[in-house]
C-alpha cells in the first residue's frame, strides 16, 4: 500500500489554517434575533403530520355510527300547538273565584309547561287513548339487537359501578303504615306506558311567543299524532275541570259564609232598634238641635271674646302714644279723625311760625310770645280730643266684656243640658256604623255568589289549540347524515385529542435541536434512512458506496467535514463510533463512512478497526464471508499486521475485524498493546474508524473513546429514548470532551411532517437535487469525476488553497 505523500498533507493543513485565518478576518457575524415558534403553525404541523390517526379516529367512528344507526328503531316526531290566551274572558266583573293563567308572568307559563308534563295529565292521555296496553309504551315489546348487546354493559352499571357514585342513603327512620296503592299505580303497564310517553315528550315555547309547542316521538307516525292532539285537549279540559272545581268550592264556601253575614246583620239592625227604644231616641230630632245650638253659641262666645281683646290691644296701645306725642299719629283712631288731623296741622304751621320770628326777630319779639301761647292752646284742645277718643275706647270694652261673660254663661248651661244627649247619640252612632258594615260586606258577598252562579255554565279554558298534530312520513331519528357527520367529528376530535398525547408522551428525539438542547453536544449531522431490499448490512453499504451523491451520502461527508473543522490545530486521525444501545446503525454508518471516504479521494488512506470483541458486525456490514486475521489476534501476537488488515474490492477502505464473544474484552482494550496498535494505524493512516459497542450495553465504549481523538455518537431517529441517550452522552462526557452526534435513520417522509429546518429537513424538500447527481456519477470512482470532499469543497470557497 503507497503512503500519501506528505507534502499534500502539509498542504492540507496549510490550506484549513488559510480559511482559519480568513473566517477570522472577516470578524464574528452580528446577532441575528432568535424568531419564536409559532404556536398556531405548530399546531397546525402537529395535525398534519398525525392526519392518519385523526382521519382514522373519524373513520372508525362513522363505521361503529353506521352499525348503531343500522340496528337503530326508527321514530316519528309530530307536534301540536296550543296559544294562551292573552285576554281575561269574563261575562261579570269577579276577581277571587277564578284565576286565569296571567300570560305576562313568565313564571307562570313556564308552571303551564310543567303542568303539560306532569306525572296526572299524561296518566289521563294514557287512560283515554289504551296505550297501558301497547306493547310499544308497556315495556312488553322485545327487545332489539343493540339492546341486548348492551344489556351486560347496563347490567354492570346498575349493579356496581352506580352503587359506587350513588351518595350514601339517608338514616333509616320509623316505618310508617304503608298507604293503600291507588288502582292506576298498581298497574305496572300504566306505570311503563306514563314513563314511556314521559321520555319521548318535548313541551317548549316557541321563540318569545305565547305558543306552547308539544312534541312527541314514537315508533309510530300516527301514534305520535295521537298522543300530541290527546295532550293538547286533555290539557284544554283540565284546564276548565279546575275552573268548574274552583267555582264549586267558591261557591259552597260563599253559602256558608252568607248565612253567617246574614246572622250578624240581623243582630245588629236589633241592636240598634232596641237603643233607639230604650234611649228615647226614635223619631226625636232633640239631639241633633241641641248640638247644633251649643255649635252656635260657641261661634258667638269666641266672637264676643276676639273683640274684647282687640279693643283691649287699642286701648294699650293709644295709652302709651299718648305719653309720646310724635307716635299719636300712628294710632288709627287719631289718624281717621279729621279734627285731630287738622289740630295737627294747624300746630305745625305755627310752630314753623314761631321758629321763623325766632330766627328773625329773636325772642323778645312780641308777636312771637303769642304764637306760643296759641300753640299751647292748640295742643290743649288736641290731648282734650284724645281724651275722649280713650274713652269711647273704653267703653266699647266695657260693652264687649259684657257680652262675652253673658255668652259664657249660655255656652256651659247648654253643655250641660246636652251632655247626657251627646253620649247617647255617640253610642247609637257606633251602634248603626256596625250595622251599616255587615250590610256592606253581606251585599259583597252577596254579588260576588251572584256572579259565581251565573258563570258556572260559561266556563272556558285560558288557551286554545292552534294547530293539530300530523303523522309524519320521514322519521326524525336516526338522522343518518347528521348522526354520521357528527360521528366523524367526535372521532376526529378524539383523533386530535389522541394526537396531542402521543404528542405530549412522544420520548425520543426527532430533531438537531431536541438532542442539542437535552444533551448539550452540537448534533454534527442527520443520516437518511437507506431502504434496504435485500435486509442485510452490506446492501446499504453498497448503496451508499454505489450513490456517491445520495443524500445519505452527502450527510455522511458533511459529518467528516464537521469533525474536520471542530479543530484545526490538532485534526482528529482516530474517530470512534459508538451509540447507547444496539441496532442504532453505527457499524453500518461506520462502514458506509470509512468507505465513502476512501472512494471519494482515492489518496486517502482510512482503516476501519472493529472494536466490537463481543458482536463483532463490521464483517457483516462489508458484506465479507472470511474475516481473515482479527484485531484480537493481533493484539496477541498470533498474527501480524499484515495478515490482519485487509481491503474491500468495491471501496479501496482498509479494515481489521474482530472475534464475536471475545473473552476479557475490556482488559484487551485497555491494555498498552491495543496502544501501540492504534500508535501504529494513525502512523500508516490517515484516518482510522473505530467500531465499538454500545454504550449502555458495555464499558467497553468509555474505554475506546479514551484512546480516540473523536467521539460520533449514533441516534436512531424516532426509537432511541431521550432518556436512554442522555444518560450515555453523559458516560461519554465523563471521559472525553470531544463527542458529536449523528442521528441515523431518519425517515424522510415522516420527518418532513415535522418541518424543523434542519438537515433532515433540507433533505426531504430538496431530494431531486442529490438524484440529479447520483445518476450522473453513480459508477465513478476517480476523484475528478465524482463529488468532491469537504477539503475540495472549501478549495472552491476559498482561493488560494492548494
Amino acid at each position: 500500500m503507497g503512503s500519501l505523500p506528505k507534502v499534500d498533507r502539509m498542504g492540507e493543513e496549510t490550506g484549513l489554517h488559510r480559511i482559519s485565518a480568513a473566517v477570522d478576518s472577516m470578524g464574528a457575524p452580528p446577532p441575528r434575533p432568535v424568531e419564536g415558534p409559532n404556536e398556531l403553525w405548530e399546531w397546525l404541523r402537529l395535525l398534519n403530520r398525525r392526519k392518519a390517526l385523526i382521519v382514522g379516529s373519524g373513520l372508525i367512528a362513522v363505521v361503529l355510527m353506521a352499525l348503531v344507526i343500522a340496528q337503530a328503531t326508527p321514530m316519528y316526531k309530530a307536534s301540536s300547538r296550543i296559544m294562551l290566551d292573552t285576554r281575561t274572558f269574563k261575562v261579570v266583573s269577579t276577581e277571587a273565584a277564578l284565576s286565569s293563567v296571567d300570560t305576562l308572568n313568565m313564571g307562570a307559563i313556564q308552571s303551564e309547561l310543567e303542568v303539560i308534563q306532569s306525572e296526572f295529565l299524561i296518566g289521563r292521555v294514557v287512560d283515554r287513548l289504551g296505550l297501558a296496553s301497547n306493547p310499544d309504551f308497556n315495556g312488553t315489546r322485545p327487545p332489539g339487537f343493540l339492546d341486548t348487546a348492551l344489556a351486560p354493559v347496563r347490567e354492570l352499571w346498575h349493579s356496581g359501578i352506580s352503587s359506587l357514585l350513588a351518595p350514601a342513603p339517608p338514616p333509616q327512620q320509623q316505618a310508617q303504615p304503608a298507604k293503600p296503592a291507588r288502582v292506576e299505580d298498581s298497574d305496572p303497564g300504566r306505570r311503563a306506558a306514563i314513563g314511556a310517553v314521559a321520555g319521548h315528550l318535548s313541551v317548549t315555547l316557541l321563540g318569545r311567543t305565547f305558543v306552547i309547542l308539544v312534541t312527541v316521538e314514537s315508533t309510530d307516525g300516527t301514534m305520535s299524532a295521537r298522543i300530541a292532539n290527546a295532550i293538547a285537549e286533555v290539557y284544554l279540559a283540565d284546564q276548565v275541570d279546575n275552573k268548574n272545581e274552583a267555582n264549586r268550592r267558591a261557591t259552597e264556601w260563599l253559602e256558608e259564609r252568607l248565612a253567617e253575614l246574614r246572622r250578624n246583620l240581623q243582630v245588629a239592625e236589633e241592636s240598634v232598634a232596641t237603643y233607639r227604644r230604650d234611649k228615647g231616641l226614635a223619631g226625636s230630632p232633640e239631639g241633633s238641635v241641641s248640638a247644633q245650638t251649643l255649635t252656635d253659641l260657641n261661634g258667638k262666645y269666641i266672637a264676643a271674646k276676639t273683640r274684647r281683646i282687640e279693643k283691649e290691644s287699642r286701648l294699650v296701645a293709644l295709652s302709651k302714644a299718648s305719653l309720646n306725642p310724635n307716635e299719636i299719629a300712628n294710632i288709627s283712631e287719631v289718624a281717621s279723625n279729621p279734627t285731630l288731623n287738622g289740630l295737627r296741622t294747624q300746630e305745625s304751621e305755627l310752630m314753623r311760625k314761631i321758629a321763623e320770628m325766632s330766627t328773625q326777630f329773636g325772642p323778645a319779639y312780641p308777636k312771637l310770645a303769642q304764637a306760643q301761647a296759641e300753640l299751647a292752646n292748640l295742643r290743649q284742645r288736641f290731648l282734650q280730643a284724645t281724651q275722649s277718643i280713650t274713652l269711647a275706647i273704653r267703653a266699647e270694652l266695657d260693652a264687649a266684656k259684657s257680652e262675652e261673660e253673658e255668652l259664657k254663661t249660655q255656652v256651659d248651661r247648654a253643655s250641660v243640658l246636652s251632655g247626657a244627649t251627646s253620649q247617647y247619640e255617640a253610642e247609637l252612632k257606633q251602634l248603626e256604623r256596625e250595622a251599616q258594615s255587615n250590610r256592606a260586606l253581606y251585599e259583597s258577598f252577596l254579588n260576588r255568589f251572584k256572579e259565581l252562579r251565573e258563570q258556572q255554565d260559561i266556563q272556558r279554558p285560558d288557551a286554545r289549540i292552534l294547530a293539530y298534530a300530523w303523522p309524519s312520513g320521514s322519521p326524525s331519528s336516526p338522522q343518518y347524515k347528521t348522526g354520521l357527520f357528527a360521528a366523524f367529528l367526535v372521532g376526529c376530535l378524539l383523533g386530535m385529542a389522541g394526537a396531542i398525547a402521543a404528542e405530549k408522551l412522544d420520548r425520543v428525539f426527532r430533531s438537531a435541536s431536541q438532542v442539542e438542547k437535552a444533551t448539550g453536544v452540537a448534533v454534527l449531522g442527520m443520516v437518511p434512512l437507506v431502504r434496504n431490499t435485500i435486509g442485510q448490512r452490506a446492501s446499504i453499504v453498497g448503496q451508499i458506496l454505489d450513490k456517491t451523491t445520495s443524500s445519505a451520502a452527502e450527510a455522511m461527508r458533511a459529518v467528516f467535514t464537521a469533525i474536520s473543522l471542530s479543530n484545526l490545530d490538532r485534526p482528529a486521525r482516530v474517530i470512534a463510533v459508538t451509540s447507547s444501545t444496539p441496532g442504532e446503525g453505527k457499524t453500518t454508518f461506520a462502514a458506509a463512512l470509512g468507505g465513502l471516504l476512501t472512494k471519494m479521494n482515492a489518496s486517502r488512506r482510512v482503516l476501519l478497526v472493529d472494536l466490537d470483541l463481543r458482536q463483532a458486525k463490521l464483517a457483516v456490514a462489508l458484506g465479507l464471508n472470511d474475516r481473515g486475521g482479527t484485531i484480537d489476534e493481533y493484539l496477541m501476537g498470533t498474527k501480524t499486521i499484515e495478515q490482519c488488515i485487509q481491503r474491500q474490492a468495491m471501496s479501496g477502505v482498509d479494515y481489521i475485524c474482530a472475534s464475536p464473544n471475545t473473552p476479557n474484552a475490556p482488559e484487551i482494550l485497555e491494555s498498552h498493546a491495543m496502544k501501540a496498535a492504534l500508535a501504529t494505524f494513525s502512523e500508516r493512516y490517515d484516518l482510522v474508524i473505530l467500531d465499538s459497542p454500545p454504550v449502555m450495553a458495555v464499558s467497553d465504549a468509555r474505554i475506546i473513546s479514551q484512546l480516540a481523538d473523536y467521539t460520533i455518537f449514533i441516534v436512531h431517529w424516532a426509537r432511541t429514548p431521550r432518556d436512554v441517550v442522555k444518560t450515555a452522552v453523559a458516560a461519554l462526557l465523563n471521559v472525553t470532551d470531544r463527542v458529536g452526534i449523528v442521528i441515523n435513520k431518519v425517515n424522510l417522509a415522516k420527518h418532513a411532517l415535522y418541518e424543523y429546518g434542519d438537515y433532515g429537513d433540507y433533505y426531504s424538500r430538496y431530494h431531486g437535487y442529490y438524484g440529479v447527481g447520483a445518476r450522473g456519477n453513480s459508477g465513478g470512482s476517480s476523484a475528478a469525476k465524482s463529488e468532491p470532499s469537504g477539503f475540495a469543497k472549501l478549495k472552491r470557497i476559498v482561493p488560494g488553497i492548494k
